[in-house]
């Protein structure tokens, strides 16, 4: 059989929804550029970067009612999900439905700082992301004990991004807090990797690991992607 081990079926939820996601992504970009190449709407402006690049600016003003719906649907999606593992082909849909939601997310914050950072940062996610699973799966480590101190960091973390959507942090402080995500995320990766070693081999399994390996992964992505841009401004 095709999906025999555990892994096997973790990997093929989690390639899906990461080619939902992409896809996802990059359509919003392209459409904010066709918007502004074509359309020559006025909340969206440009600077050119060389070699036929442009670094898109967008008011964001004119997307905020859609941002916050796009929000709450996610959270919504997501909490739903969650009480359904159970069910694979009903998990699966939901899966996509929230991918989709997040490529919209991931797509809206790679525009707010310059999408054509979004190579780079994909690039180190996949490197780290493959580094990662070599140690969780391969080292022979029961990575089980991080458990507690992650789940007290990710509080601390939460904590901290619901501060700043109140307050603006910037400078040396936002590089700390993203160097923090970054390293918070990374050690996820090898925890939840390495679940795949001491977990039962069942779709339920594989759906409950796909869905925290996901996260880590995007959450690695953003948490990059806001440090790449703090240092390059």
């Amino acid at each position: 059989m095709i999906f025999e081990t555990l892994f096997s079926k973790v990997f093929f939820i989690l390639s899906i929804q990461l080619i939902v996601t992409t896809i996802a992504c990059m359509g919003l970009i392209q459409y904010f550029r066709y918007l502004y190449h074509t359309k020559k709407v006025e909340w969206i402006s440009a600077t050119y970067i060389g070699k036929g690049k442009v670094d898109l600016h967008i008011d964001f003003r004119y997307l905020l009612k859609y941002f916050w719906t796009l929000l709450i649907v996610n959270i919504v999606v997501f909490i739903i999900l969650l009480f359904n593992q159970h069910n694979f082909g009903f998990a699966m849909t939901l899966f996509t439905i929230w991918s989709i939601l997040t490529g919209l997310q991931v797509a809206l914050a790679l525009v707010s700082v310059d999408e054509n950072l979004g190579t780079i940062v994909l690039a180190i996610t996949a490197s780290v992301t493959f580094i990662t699973a070599l140690i969780g799966l391969y080292s022979g480590i029961d990575f089980s004990f991080m458990g507690k101190f992650l789940l007290i960091a990710l509080i601390v973390l939460v904590v901290i991004n619901i501060t700043r959507l109140f307050i603006r942090i910037s400078g040396t402080k936002r590089k700390i807090i993203a160097m923090f995500g970054v390293a918070l995320f990374t050690l996820y990766l090898i925890f939840d990797f390495n679940l795949i070693t001491r977990s039962e081999n069942t779709w339920y399994e594989a759906m409950n690991i796909a869905i925290n390996i996901y996260l880590d992964i995007i959450n690695l992505f953003l948490f990059l992607l806001d440090l790449l841009s703090a240092f390059s401004k």
